[in-house]
């Protein structure tokens, strides 16, 4: 039996991250997930992913430079 079921709630973290773009070193964007904070970045920007850096911020951060 797994530890995991279906009716269980899904565990919240407190993960925070920005994209910084690496040529310029301009913070493009800050998200909840890794992966959507590309997304996010690319899509304001038009450049791709690989763009920019991600970083781990904290959630005072993350409340400070949403934009």
């Amino acid at each position: 039996m797994s530890a995991f079921s279906f009716g269980s709630p899904i565990p919240k973290f407190e993960y925070y991250y920005s994209a910084i773009n690496k040529t310029t070193g301009e913070l493009v964007a800050v998200s909840e997930r890794a992966v959507g904070v590309l997304a996010d970045a690319a899509e304001k920007t038009g450049l791709p992913r690989d763009c920019f850096q991600v970083h781990q911020i904290s959630q005072e951060e993350y409340e400070r430079r949403r934009i």
